[in-house]
């Protein structure tokens, strides 16, 4: 269960600002979130210490903020950011040419259609060596393997069934963090939940499953 939140307010550390959100936690965790720095601190955690861990950090934070204005108005493949150029055409299409991404289509409805199909073509190929790495280092198998078009996971498996299916959104991702959720949904295989024994289970075969964690949602945890 989530931890609630006790306080939201706003803190400056040179020239940073940032949301603070207290909760009962004991790290402090950086997150950019649409572009903006989202810092979740312990209750009784002081404001300067705080912004101390900003400043430690700087360089890391504005890397990221760089990050997500520059995939503003444009095509994510494999985490490199391309210049969106969108065109009319009666055929919806994607074009990658350099360091452009010409999406055409009817209308923006079309056009996005268009992105998740191509994203489907691109990630299953990155996928099946992904699966069958992971399986067989192991031993632990999925029933099937389906690719969707899901936001709201980028990979889930029905332990009923040992089906596992992953969103063609992660093609957006740098392969790295496909590599992590491939392994994260066979680890639910064999332990349901996100206690500490999955997460030592995955770290068994991915002992930097944290830093992939942070390319993934664009965060940092610090201790």
């Amino acid at each position: 269960m989530p931890r609630p939140v006790l306080k939201t307010y706003r803190l400056k550390a040179d020239d940073i600002d940032f949301t603070v959100i207290r909760k009962r936690v004991r790290n402090t965790t950086i997150r950019i979130k649409n572009g903006e720095v989202v810092v979740t601190a312990p209750a009784s955690q002081g404001d300067e210490k705080t912004c101390s861990v900003v400043r430690k950090h700087r360089d890391w934070i504005m890397r990221y903020v760089a990050k997500a204005e520059e995939s503003r108005g444009k095509v994510m493949l494999f985490g490199k950011a391309y210049e969106r150029k969108d065109e009319y055409a009666p055929r919806a299409f994607v074009r990658f040419s350099g360091s452009e991404c010409v999406v055409g289509g009817k209308d923006e409805k079309d056009r996005e259609k268009a992105i998740l199909e191509y994203y489907k073509k691109a990630i299953a190929p990155v996928l099946a060596p992904l699966f069958g790495k992971w399986q067989k280092e192991t031993g632990l198998y999925a029933s099937k393997t389906s690719v969707t078009s899901a936001r709201s996971y980028l990979g889930r498996c029905e332990v009923a069934t040992k089906a596992i299916k992953i969103s063609c959104r992660l093609a957006a991702k740098p392969v790295e963090v496909a590599d992590y959720v491939v392994l994260h949904e066979l680890c639910h295989l064999r332990v349901t939940g996100h206690q500490k024994d999955f997460y030592a289970l995955v770290g068994k075969y991915l002992p930097d499953y944290k830093d992939r964690i942070g390319i993934m949602r664009g965060r940092r945890r610090m201790t």
